[in-house]
């Protein structure tokens, strides 16, 4: 009897534990159906969302136009082939078009000598030593380069990546990406997981041209969510650009479509709240897509 009683408890015990199993499983294909962004067929356009106030709704649902002041939200609906990032790459070169490139400052040129002078003497080049460091760790490593008109620098730790060149900077750092000169400011943030809050996981404030992120894009409350977000800004000091800020925010499954916001201003922040706000007006109405 003692043996069978035994058996019977160890065959349950058994059961019990591949019921467990089985559960969890259930459990994270439940959780995982709930994090995943449902698929969007056609835009909600509220009339209003914080500043900004709609301008026109496309007869399709594709797109819808807001303005707020001296700034311009499109909100479109991009089908993706295959992967989301090329799906958004035209609409990155679009925002980029915003922004020529200023033409390089053409050279004087050495007038030349007048007949019956001599030439002026060429002075001797001065010869700079250009000096090199290389420090290396177990997970670090620094390599600069300075002198005769040289000044690099590359840093490299897991997870982070600065490479700069005088004026001009690239960073990377947990799925962030800066670009940045002396003129022009570049963000893109891009990730697969995400947390989103009622507030929106981040704020950006364009004070003079210049992208300050708050929290980096990383939010420690909210609900979970899985898919593919990407957002990108760019910014000019310019004072004779037509935009000061422009960029977008993309929001949907992996293999789409997008609801993307792109996002263009005329406005520094000057204490109005206005362009600091902007693109969180912008992210609301992206996530009002998805039922948030």
């Amino acid at each position: 009897m003692k043996s069978k009683l035994m058996t019977a408890v160890g065959c349950g015990a058994i059961l019990l534990a591949l019921g467990a199993c089985e559960s969890r499983a259930e459990y994270r294909a439940r959780k995982a159906e709930q994090e995943a962004l449902k698929v969007v067929s056609r835009l909600d356009c509220p009339e209003t969302q914080g500043n900004l106030k709609r301008t026109a709704q496309g007869a399709d649902g594709l797109s819808c136009s807001y303005a707020g002041e001296d700034s311009e939200v499109t909100l479109r609906l991009v089908a993706v082939s295959n992967d989301p990032s090329k799906a958004l790459e035209p609409i990155e070169s679009e925002i980029k078009g915003l922004f020529p490139e200023a033409p390089a400052t053409p050279e004087t040129p050495t007038p030349p000598a007048k007949p019956g002078e001599p030439d002026a003497p060429v002075a001797p080049k001065k010869s700079v030593t250009t000096t090199k460091e290389k420090v290396s760790m177990p997970g670090l490593s620094v390599e600069t380069e300075e002198g005769d008109g040289v000044d690099k620098a590359h840093v490299r730790m897991p997870g982070l990546s600065v490479n700069a060149d005088g004026d001009n900077a690239h960073v990377r750092v947990m799925g962030i990406e800066i670009n940045a000169n002396d003129k022009e400011n570049e963000v893109r943030i891009v990730r697969e997981r995400w947390r989103g809050d009622d507030d929106g996981d981040f704020s950006i404030d364009t004070s003079e041209g210049k992208p300050d992120i708050d929290n980096g894009g990383l939010s420690l409350g909210g609900k979970r969510r899985q898919g593919y977000r990407s957002t990108f800004i760019k910014s000019t000091e310019d004072a004779g650009a037509a935009w000061t800020v422009a960029g977008y925010e993309a929001q949907g499954p992996k293999r789409g479509p997008l609801v993307v916001a792109i996002v263009k201003s005329k406005r520094k922040s000057d204490g109005d709240g206005e362009s600091r706000h902007l693109f969180r007006d912008a992210t609301s109405l992206v996530k009002k897509q998805f039922g948030e």
